[in-house]
């Protein structure tokens, strides 16, 4: 047999797993919003147009709808 000396366990030693610790969280700040693309100047007045537009496109199919008399 092989005669290599086995270490002794200390009296006091606990034959289990160490205890797991849950990890600390790591708080982060959140980056600031990135700049508007467009100008703030030119998106009311492509939405004014745009309204514009629907608006029209609203009042035509309500005149078709009325002399077709769907309503």
């Amino acid at each position: 047999m092989i005669d290599d000396p086995v270490p002794q366990p200390e009296p006091s030693g606990a034959l289990v797993p160490p205890r797991k610790y849950p990890p600390t969280a790591i708080a982060l700040s959140t980056p600031p919003p990135p700049e508007p693309s467009v100008r703030s100047g030119t998106r009311p007045a492509l939405f004014r147009v745009i309204y514009g537009c629907l608006d029209a496109l609203d009042q035509v199919a309500d005149a078709v709808a009325h002399a077709l008399k769907l309503r």
